[in-house]
Formats: C-alpha cells, structure tokens, sequence
C-alpha cells in the first residue's frame, strides 16, 4: 500500500557566486539556488536545489522506497529567499507494504542533510492518505519581510547574520507611519497584476487576490550581544493569504518603501491597483531583493489534515497481529511436513 507523507522543513537559499563555491568546498556547506528542483527529470539528482536535496535525503530512508521520491510542493521560493515553515508531500512504497514511521524518516532525512552540509532540516513527518494534497489543502502562506534602517547617516557596518537575512535601507529617513497607512491600499480583494512579475507560462493565472493580513512591525536584532547590530532600527512587515502570485512580496514590500522614503505617493499605487497591468509598474518603485523574505509558515485546516492522517498507532496495532498470522502459518507448515 503507497503511502504519502507530507513533510515540513525549514532551509536557507542563497544566491550563489564564485566566493560562495570555495566557502562550500573548505567548509562543506552547501548554498541552494532555490526550492524547485532545476531538473525535470527525477532520475536526475539535483543537489543545488532543496527540493532535490530532499528528494535525494528520502532515498536514503530504510526500508528504500520503491518509488523515486517525487515532491509536491506547497509554496516555491526564489534563490535567496528563506522558509522558517515550508510543506510538501511524497509519495513512498516499500516491499513490505507498511506506512513508514515519521521518527526513522526524520532520523535518516536529517542526518543525510547533516552529513551532506545542506542548510535544510525536515521538522515533522506525517503519513497521510490520497485525499490530501499539500498545496490545494492549503489554508493561508505567510510571509515574512525583514529590513533595516541606520540611526546614523550612511552607517555601512552590519552584523553577519543581517546581512543574509535582512535587507538593509542605505537612507535614514523613513516614514514608518505613512507606510503604515499605505498598507491599507492593498487590503481586501485586489487585481494584483502589476504587483507580479510577468511570466512565460501558458498557464491561465487568476490575479485577483485577497489579503487576509499585512502589517508592519518594529523588531529586535538577530544578535543583539554584537555591537553592530546597535546601529539599525530593524523593521518586518508581514503579509498572509491564501496564496500569493510570483514576487508579489517583494513587489508589494518595494512599494511600500519607496513610499516611505519619498520617492512616490500613495496615488501611485493606487492606480497601479486600479489600472492592472506588467507595464504599469511605476519606474520609481524597485522590487525589494529576496535575502530579506521568509516563508513562516503553511496553513492547513486542522480537522481535515487529521481526517486524512493515517494514525501510526493504528499500524502499530496490526503488526502484532501480523506477527501471530505469520506464525500460525508457520506452525501449519511443521504439521503438514509432520
């Protein structure tokens, strides 16, 4: 009997340059170039991805899978962009036909990822049925947008860790109560196309959208001991939906600070909503870089997730009873050679 098992794992993306390549060769970490997988074909590993460094993680579980590990992604993330809380789900199969146990996929996912340097860790495992799928069973994704402002004028000493997980604003003036202001344009049910980046996909996209939540919030430094981190005001905005279209985030985020730095008004924005379209895009406005974005988290409707949940304790009741089948075979067996 297959079983899917939706998986949820945090993982750091990077965009990688020459210095990045000979920091993973001495200190064997590995920077992703994304969360999709840069192949289609699944005989194919990708370990510059996370989504093939998962898929290449699975095939290390006991008993193997007789399946090749194939993801079903809930949110994709760009190369630079974080996910603190990202879903997805598998389907695996092994000759024994038995649901495999969350704790020993989390046991052999991790520490090939340990092993391997990849900056990616699997959090929870849960068996579930066929009528769950990780992405259209989604309730709501949020994300999370993290920058920060100089007290002092032109202040260029940052602290490490910000500057991989949080884009830094090179002006001091900042009006944070205009900001504020301006998120309320984006509230309720919006045509977002000029918020999205134009693809090449013949797929139909639906751009109308609704928000369920946008704020802005003041918020504390990654490493508060370092003296460096003293320097910045540090801000995030957070924004949730039930999906999002294709760098709208950033798109959303680099309006809004270039509203708040002056360089355009709140008219501008609105008739970017109002008049809908890629070439729309006020030339003033540039989408905020992907190092300050964090997917937090995927949301699912807790009682249907437990619905399709296949109960382990469940499995672990029938294996006794396995046991004492196969061993009255067995006993038949003496008797009829008797």
């Amino acid at each position: 009997m297959p079983s899917c098992i939706i998986v949820g794992c945090n993982n750091r993306t990077f965009r990688k340059s020459k210095k990045q390549e000979k920091i993973e060769e001495k200190q064997k970490i590995t920077f992703h170039a994304g969360l999709q997988r840069q192949s289609s074909n699944c005989f194919i590993r990708d370990a510059d991805s996370v989504q093939g460094a998962l898929e290449t993680a699975l095939q290390t579980i006991s008993p193997k899978s007789l399946i090749i590990p194939s993801l079903c992604l809930s949110s994709r993330t760009d190369a630079g962009v974080h996910a603190l809380g990202n879903t997805a789900h598998v389907e695996l199969e092994n000759k024994y036909n038995t649901v495999y146990k969350s704790s020993e996929v989390k046991r052999y996912v991790n520490r090939y990822f340990a092993k391997c340097g990849h900056t990616i860790r699997l959090l929870e495992c849960i068996p579930i049925t066929h009528d769950f799928h990780v992405r259209f069973s989604c309730k709501s994704r949020t994300y999370l947008y993290r920058f920060m402002i100089p007290k002092i004028y032109e202040e260029q000493r940052i602290s490490l860790p910000e500057i991989i997980h949080t884009h830094c604003l090179r002006s001091h003036n900042f009006d944070i109560d205009r900001v504020r202001r301006g998120i309320q344009l984006f509230m309720g049910t919006k045509d977002f196309t000029t918020f999205s980046a134009q693809t090449t996909s013949d797929r139909k996209i639906q751009y109308v959208r609704a928000l369920q939540a946008f704020t802005l919030e003041e918020a504390q430094s990654l490493m508060p001991f370092d003296p460096l981190s003293k320097n910045f005001t540090y801000l995030h905005f957070t924004c949730k939906a039930k999906a999002f279209l294709y760098n709208q985030v950033r798109r959303m985020v680099g309006a809004l600070i270039a509203l708040g730095l002056g360089k355009i008004t709140e008219k501008d924005i609105t008739v970017m909503l109002q008049v809908p379209s890629h070439r729309n895009w006020n030339s003033c406005v540039t989408p905020v870089p992907p190092n300050g974005l964090h997917l937090l988290n995927v949301e699912y409707d807790p009682d249907e997730l437990r619905r399709c949940t296949i109960l382990q304790e469940e499995e672990q009741q029938k294996a006794p009873q396995l046991e004492e089948l196969e061993w009255e075979e067995q006993q038949q067996g003496l008797q009829l050679k008797e």
